[in-house]
């Protein structure tokens, strides 16, 4: 199973039109993830056991929004994943949410590609912000990067207007998971008198696929989706959901004395009352009814025709 991820703010007038064409586009292959569509641009992630399907897909929806060529990023789920349950093309404000939209006047800010991330990083002379949330920085992070303890994107905005550590005259370079972040990011640092304002193209996602050595990667890349993180090879990673509170685990995580399976993590412990634990509990107990019931009738559904009377 193949993930094309991409975006591209770009403005965008017949939304109706666009969405009904790109959610036909991807039913006829059978493709499912998820295209969010605003005025300002579009925002996906589209899965399909074959990557020419969502190749041909991609140079579709590039014609229809008649922009240059979009650069997804081809990431790989495990054979028995389904990174989406659906096909989900919605139309919203916001093509990520920031609480401000794209703003098409300023100017096109700098980005660097992946040799030249790994020369900033080395030359260590600029502040390296992550502009994801906190969870995912823990989950993995770029060498010597700080993240402002923020729960949401939206949050990111009140950090960078409160924030007294970095001076306006240092060089800040900030990176995300796919770069879409870093675009509305930036514009912000730019409004608020940043000198100097250094983008990740493409993100963590486009620095792995370019990257095979001289990495300064540590951990996994949380994606938003049912694999959860991806490792250095873009493949599916070995972090996974904590059923409680829904934040990503890696393997340590999981062997930590506050973590119990399906009740509580380090990160929710705290949270843990007599109250809690019974709903949780209760949560986790018709879950696997849920799934036994589902494993049932797979079983059912495969019984051999072998095996049957003529």
């Amino acid at each position: 199973m193949y993930v094309a991820s991409f975006y591209r703010f770009v403005r965008i007038e017949e939304l109706v039109c666009v969405c009904a064409f790109i959610e036909d586009l991807c039913a006829q292959s059978d493709v499912h993830g998820t295209c969010i569509l605003a005025t300002e641009g579009i925002n996906a992630a589209l899965a399909h056991p074959n990557a020419g399907v969502l190749e041909t897909i991609v140079e579709q929806i590039t014609t229809c929004l008649a922009v240059q060529k979009l650069r997804p990023t081809l990431s790989r789920a495990h054979h028995d994943t389904l990174p989406f349950d659906k096909l989900l093309v919605q139309i919203r404000s916001e093509i990520v949410s920031y609480g401000s939209s794209f703003d098409f006047t300023l100017p096109v800010l700098p980005k660097v590609n992946s040799i030249q991330w790994n020369d900033l990083l080395r030359a260590n002379e600029a502040v390296v912000l992550d502009v994801r949330n906190q969870y995912e920085h823990d989950l993995g992070r770029f060498q010597n990067s700080i993240q402002p303890k923020t729960k949401n994107f939206r949050e990111f905005k009140n950090f960078l207007e409160q924030q007294t550590e970095i001076d306006y005259d240092q060089s800040v370079a900030i990176y995300c998971t796919g770069g879409i972040r870093c675009e509305k990011a930036a514009q912000s640092l730019f409004k608020l008198g940043f000198k100097s304002v250094i983008q990740l193209d493409r993100g963590i996602l486009g620095y792995l696929e370019e990257t095979t050595d001289d990495s300064f990667w540590e951990g996994e890349c949380f994606v938003f989706d049912q694999r959860v993180a991806l490792n250095e090879t873009l493949s599916e990673g070995s972090a996974v959901l904590c059923l409680a509170c829904g934040g990503p685990l890696s393997p340590n995580d999981t062997v930590h004395p506050h973590y119990e399976h399906g009740i509580s993590c380090s990160a929710c412990h705290h949270e843990l009352t007599p109250t809690t634990r019974a709903r949780r509990s209760e949560r986790l107990r018709q879950l696997h009814l849920a799934r036994t019931r589902e494993d049932n009738r797979a079983t059912e559904s495969n019984v051999s025709l072998e095996n049957l009377p003529i």
